[in-house]
């Protein structure tokens, strides 16, 4: 077994045992309310790290409430594990500092069971609208009593819940933010394009910052590991993302559960299930994923920008890191959204930094602004072909997108924005209940303005009931008036909703489109036009 790296401990506090009986996990119906007793200590992790180190094949935790102190903006690390168990049933871990949970890196074959996280204080608070501006830009805030002070609020998400908290909107960004007196906050600067029918009496979720040390997103983060399995994991909150992985494979996600406490009107800050870069996609089954600030599921990897190219060789900036390597076929989208033959990585050298040059030729090119700032290192990448590649056009690694991904038996929904995302290959989406979601409910398709890979072929989506989109039910998308996807079956699928088309399927080649039930809202079938097929071919309905 490879052992666990055992941080320096000398400096924090004794170990508290702080395990209450399991019959004492419930919190209050609001934030988890500080209580003198519940002192921050090291004892959980280091319960795990002792057992670790006697070479035990496994640990069970003591039920019980763990109030724990981050080091070095982690709770729980678990780094160079191999073949090791988690047995964490009645364990609930409370974090003490609004940055990440557990960091799982390096890691084969380990399995934590049982375990729930929550975090005291909270990711964010929550209160009520008393005013809004004649423009609507402007809304003062109540902060309810038990959550974060309004001066712990901090500007990345904001959604409007109605008094019967329902999701009402969830797609303001780039506000500003003013603390005035009594616990209120100011939200001004909201985009004057969006109307989120907000209402006096409504209440308000936005981000909030608890810390002390270093921060570090997300609540769970796989890193570099592989055939990780958790197991009844639940999660009521997160800074950011819910479950994380990069750079990892094969890893099972089984009866796991993301969702709102008694009280509170918001469970994570953003995804729920997020996979980059797997070169075998994860399986989630049987897990519940309710009321986050964004997608249900995201399975990816990344696209990188082609700025220049001569005849085998490419000048591309890298989304970040690069996670291209030498050997692996490589997906490339023309900047007009074509699909071009797959090449094969001859050679990577990095050639320096963005330049003028470089400038330029991103000019043209429509991104994110804050993906656009990624954009900084650049590689020489040498094919084994030639091939006229424009600047503006993206490639890929098709061997880390998530392909062979399930996503299984398991309900997403009350969110704002899509319920599973998938840009990745070889897999399927059966028998999952999707309802509410603001935007799509089930979206398979890449995205050139955040730079996610990549379009999808071999895909089975069956069995699934999708009730309520904001959006189109299913859309299968692509970018530009091109076909990129191939062989995608949609079968025995339930949709319900007045939104229209219910199946929207752009830049197709083959697939099955059958025995599904389209209903309107109010159950009575829907009319033809709930199906729009465009640039698409050899589709068997």
């Amino acid at each position: 077994m490879l052992n666990l790296i055992k941080k320096k401990t000398d400096h924090l506090l004794p170990w508290l045992l702080l395990c209450i009986g399991c019959s004492a996990l419930l919190l209050s119906t609001t934030a988890c309310s500080q209580q003198a007793s519940a002192v921050p200590s090291r004892e959980l992790p280091e319960m795990i790290c002792a057992a670790i180190e006697r070479g035990d094949p496994s640990v069970r935790i003591p039920p019980g409430r763990y109030f724990v102190q981050p080091e070095d903006g982690t709770h729980l690390l678990l780094e160079n594990i191999k073949d090791f168990t988690i047995e964490a049933t009645g364990v609930e871990m409370v974090c003490t500092e609004t940055t990440r949970a557990v960091f799982i890196e390096n890691c084969v074959n380990l399995k934590i069971r049982g375990l729930t996280i929550d975090y005291d204080p909270l990711p964010y608070t929550q209160g009520e609208i008393v005013e809004i501006s004649k423009d609507r830009k402007s809304h003062i805030i109540k902060i309810q009593e038990g959550f974060p002070h309004a001066e712990t609020a901090i500007v990345f998400k904001h959604s409007i819940y109605t008094a019967e908290r329902e999701l009402r909107f969830g797609s303001y960004y780039r506000m500003q933010i003013e603390v005035l007196p009594d616990n209120h906050l100011r939200i001004y600067g909201l985009n004057p394009a969006k109307d989120g029918g907000e209402q006096v009496g409504d209440f308000v979720v936005i981000s909030s910052e608890s810390l002390k040390g270093r921060y570090h997103p997300h609540a769970v983060h796989l890193y570099d590991s592989d055939s990780t399995v958790l197991e009844n994991v639940t999660l009521y909150a997160s800074p950011c993302f819910g479950f994380l992985e990069e750079h990892s494979t094969e890893s099972v996600y089984r009866k796991c559960v993301i969702d709102r406490r008694d009280g509170r009107l918001h469970s994570l800050n953003a995804d729920g299930f997020h996979s980059k870069f797997a070169e075998v996609g994860p399986r989630i089954e049987n897990c519940r994923a309710m009321w986050m600030g964004d997608d249900g599921v995201n399975i990816c990897g990344s696209y990188h920008m082609v700025v220049a190219s001569d005849g085998h060789s490419l000048r591309v900036l890298a989304k970040r890191g690069l996670d291209i390597e030498v050997g692996d076929s490589l997906q490339i989208l023309d900047e007009d959204g074509h699909l071009m033959p797959q090449a094969r990585v001859r050679s990577i050298q990095p050639v320096g930094k963005l330049n003028a040059s470089d400038e330029a030729a991103l000019k043209s090119v429509h991104l994110l602004p804050r993906v656009m700032e990624f954009l900084q290192d650049a590689y020489r990448i040498e094919l084994d072909q030639s091939m006229d590649i424009g600047a503006g056009s993206v490639i890929a690694s098709m061997n880390r997108m998530g392909n062979g991904f399930s996503v299984v038996e398991s309900e997403f929904g009350n969110l704002r924005s899509r319920g599973i995302l998938i840009k990745a290959n070889n897999g399927e989406i059966r028998n999952n209940r999707v309802v509410n979601c603001h935007i799509q409910g089930i979206k398979i398709a890449p995205e050139y303005i955040w730079l996610e890979s990549g379009a999808s072929s071999n895909l089975q989506v069956t069995g699934n009931t999708v009730i309520g989109s904001g959006a189109e039910s299913i859309l299968i998308d692509n970018i530009g008036a091109e076909t990129i996807h191939k062989d995608i079956n949609i079968t025995r699928n339930k949709l319900q909703s007045d939104r229209f088309p219910l199946i929207h399927i752009r830049g197709l080649d083959g697939g099955r489109l059958s025995n599904n039930e389209l209903l309107r809202a109010n159950g009575k079938p829907a009319p033809e036009s709930a199906v729009i097929i465009e640039h698409s071919r050899g589709i068997v309905r």
